[in-house]
């Protein structure tokens, strides 16, 4: 995951199209309070899409209703992110969706976007077609400067959402650290995987993946 680096603001024309749209008060304005501490929820920042304020393209995050920007990716976090995608996409299921650095929503303040997650072929989705956790089988992380967010808050988030598993793969270090058995205050089984072992995933376990092969 990029790590955040503060809160989204908007422009004043964009601020202008939310007023219109009613989800900012016309008396506020784009430097003010009043919008910067404005918490929207997923259904709204969806809304905000819609009207082209934010763009797809834009590397945002919503987190408790707060618009967080995301620092850009650098190279390492891009081509580790797209070796496991384009392995898992070799190996995984035809039915079984994967979905890259797009939005997922946890609750109805909060909806991040991670590096990849892997979708049931009966995956929930909401009214914007935006995968909710109980279509997730398995969200990954690529970690630089992010780690100890990825470890800590993040991490807590998706075991409190019952998100089934969590892999984490750690730049600095070269592993992959697998987190499983979500619960309220966060995921009880945490192991740590290097070269020379062999991952499965917990809800498609017939599926074997070399970490040499994750870290090449």
């Amino acid at each position: 995951m990029r790590k955040s680096i503060g809160r989204y603001k908007f422009t004043e024309s964009q601020h202008k199209v939310l007023a219109e749209a009613g989800l900012l008060s016309p008396k506020s304005t784009a430097k003010s309070a009043a919008a910067s501490q404005r918490k929207f929820t997923v259904d709204e920042y969806m809304q905000m899409v819609d009207l082209g304020v934010i763009g797809k393209e834009d590397r945002l995050e919503l987190v408790d209703g707060v618009i967080l920007e995301m620092a850009p990716a650098g190279r390492p976090h891009g081509r580790r992110t797209h070796r496991v995608a384009r392995l898992l996409g070799r190996l995984l299921p035809e039915d079984v969706e994967i979905s890259v650095q797009s939005t997922i929503r946890l609750e109805d303040h909060t909806a991040p976007e991670p590096d990849i997650a892997i979708l049931s072929p009966q995956a929930s989705l909401d009214e914007e077609n935006i995968p909710q956790p109980e279509g997730i089988l398995l969200v990954v992380e690529v970690a630089g400067s992010s780690l100890s967010g990825d470890r800590g808050e993040k991490a807590r988030r998706y075991a409190q959402s019952g998100i089934p598993e969590l892999w984490i793969f750690v730049l600095e270090t070269d592993e992959v650290q697998v987190s499983r058995q979500p619960t309220p205050q966060g995921y009880a089984d945490v192991q740590v995987y290097r070269r020379g072992d062999t991952l499965t995933i917990r809800e498609l376990p017939n599926i074997q993946l070399r970490v040499d092969d994750l870290l090449a």
